[in-house]
């Protein structure tokens, strides 16, 4: 499923009307309205009752009175609430489009309550609240959750997805009424007050019920916190044309797409049929991330993994199935520049690597294992310390970064890319897109909603995944599984891809089975091959299934 910008819809929408003829515009607002009223209509029909319409004056207000119409033409009561400070003249206000205005002259008509909401009273000290008393803060609440007092449902067209500076003054107020209420909330196309290209809350927004989305799935409707607060999800068709290829190319994770992914597995094979990984991880006290990883490339189906291991002087935990190289360490045990030689010949031996889980930042192993990276050829996945390291030292990957994966959590990007960590929650699409192309390599951005991109603009959200998995080593899982991808010769970027889905997926298995408390790395890596299972046989993750699911409304 392919995922538009808000700069690609408007492009699309735009050229779709001049191929059509301008009359089209007022074609999709009409279309867009009518299902957004049916929508209404089916939350209605279990709580009857006065529907308050809440309108901004641009085109998302403008499907608002279209909705308004339609509930009148059923019989159904309702009422629409218009919020501006720019009133033409007394009780007339003036939409930014000619669809609206046609809209609202249509409800004039019909003698549908339209009040233009202009103030509570607020603006005489909004720029400096804190010179008002909170008798006069408490007040204008009160004023404003007096407009929803009588309504059954609330329908939320006050912003759509244009949206791209903080809401305030009036509409702030309003919108933090409407949170109040306690009301049924059904909101057009996108909750108000989020950024559908980021998913950020820009100062407030609606917490909705329902959502009902126009021709596509929005990115801020999947990513943290935007998928938090839109309630259920249809996804209507308007008449919109199918999306043609542009970049950024955003899209949805599907099982189909990630079943094409997957290596197929012979009859004759044997284990050099799918691959050899190695991985390179661990230091004293941390041997259990090394022991996960490559357990986990495994369990993704690698026909063997070796393990390079620093020699930490002490016996540390690891598994039967692992072949061990233990390789020269420093005095805190972790790898040694001596180290190096042993790395190089081990990956001459191997199809891909996995570099970083658990090696530690000592300063000697930081730089050893970055020149290591800008050395080898192979396909490799770079994680955990590795990433740490390259931001430590300044290192680049070198000539091999087509072949290379990162799978950093937000802290670790915000390291490599020398910014915040707010910087990068607060557009995870772009934040990833930008690592890619500053290292030419895929970039798999962990967190709520993973995201995978690569340096062509190709984007893919994932949707498995719960937060359950928050626990330690889980992302130790997801390397080794990647790497496994990886030795049997599946591309990088599908291979992370791939792998972000089937981690989350088994995630989704084991909390399905057992609950999201408690669910530890191990339980994880043992549940991959059924993952996996579950991927060949077309089963969909319950986010995924109610997001397609969504897309069939009409």
């Amino acid at each position: 499923m392919r995922i538009p910008t808000t700069a690609q819809i408007r492009q699309l929408e735009s050229e779709w009307i001049s191929q059509c003829g301008n009359d089209w515009g007022q074609v999709l607002m009409e279309i867009a309205g009518r299902a957004a009223a049916i929508r209404a209509l089916r939350i209605w029909q279990e709580r009857p009752g006065t529907v308050t319409i809440v309108c901004g004056t641009g085109n998302n207000g403008g499907d608002g009175l279209v909705v308004a119409r339609y509930l009148r033409l059923w019989g159904i009561p309702c009422e629409v609430l218009v919020l501006t400070r720019k009133e033409k003249e007394a009780g007339k206000i003036e939409f930014a489009s000619k669809e609206s205005n046609n809209n609202l002259a249509i409800l004039n008509n019909l003698a549908v309550p339209v009040e233009v909401v202009s103030s509570l009273k607020e603006y005489q000290f909004e720029a400096d609240p804190n010179n008002s008393d909170d008798d006069d803060l408490e007040s204008l609440d009160l004023e404003a959750d007096s407009l929803f007092l009588d309504a059954a449902l609330i329908v939320d067209a006050i912003f759509g997805t244009g949206l791209d500076r903080p809401v305030e003054g009036l509409h702030r107020r309003v919108i933090e009424s409407i949170n109040r209420s306690g009301k049924p909330v059904l909101s057009i196309d996108i909750p108000s007050g989020i950024n559908s290209d980021t998913g950020q809350i820009m100062g407030t927004a609606v917490r909705a019920d329902e959502t009902v989305t126009f021709g596509y799935l929005k990115p801020g409707l999947l990513i943290y916190p935007g998928n938090t607060i839109k309630g259920g999800l249809a996804i209507v068709d308007i008449g919109l044309p199918e999306l043609p290829e542009v970049s950024p190319d955003i899209n949805l994770s599907t099982v189909e797409i990630v079943r094409e992914m997957l290596p197929l597995r012979p009859l004759d094979a044997h284990k050099g049929t799918f691959g050899h990984v190695a991985c390179i991880a661990g230091s004293r006290g941390m041997m259990g991330a090394a022991t996960l990883s490559g357990l986990s490339a495994l369990k993704s189906g690698a026909g063997l993994c070796y393990m390079a291991i620093p020699d930490t002087g002490r016996h540390e935990p690891t598994a039967l199935e692992l072949i061990t190289n233990i390789l020269p360490a420093t005095a805190s045990g972790s790898f040694s520049q001596k180290a190096l030689d042993g790395l190089k010949e081990l990956a001459e031996k191997v199809d891909a690597l996995i570099i970083g889980p658990g090696i530690s930042t000592d300063k000697e192993t930081a730089e050893m294992i970055c020149s290591f990276i800008q050395e080898i050829e192979n396909p490799c996945i770079i994680d955990a310390d590795a990433l740490n390291s390259l931001a430590l030292t300044g290192a680049t990957l070198g000539k091999n970064s087509a072949n290379c994966v990162i799978t950093p959590h937000p802290k670790e990007l915000a390291r490599l890319m020398n910014c915040s960590v707010a910087d990068i929650q607060k557009d995870r699409i772009t934040a990833a897109m930008e690592a890619s192309k500053k290292f030419g390599c895929t970039v798999l951005l962990k967190g709520a909603m993973t995201v995978v991109a690569n340096e062509e603009g190709l984007v893919f959200i994932n949707p498995t995944g719960n937060p359950g998995m928050a626990t330690a080593g889980a992302g130790d899982v997801l390397s080794g599984l990647i790497g496994g991808l990886l030795a049997q010769k599946v591309e990088p970027f599908q291979a992370a891809v791939a792998g972000a889905y089937l981690h989350g997926r088994a995630g989704d298995i084991l909390a399905e089975e057992l609950g999201e408390a408690g669910i530890i790395a191990g339980d994880i890596e043992r549940m991959i091959p059924l993952a996996i299972k579950s991927a060949r046989e077309g089963e969909r993750s319950v986010l995924e299934a109610n997001l397609l699911s969504a897309d069939s409304h009409n």
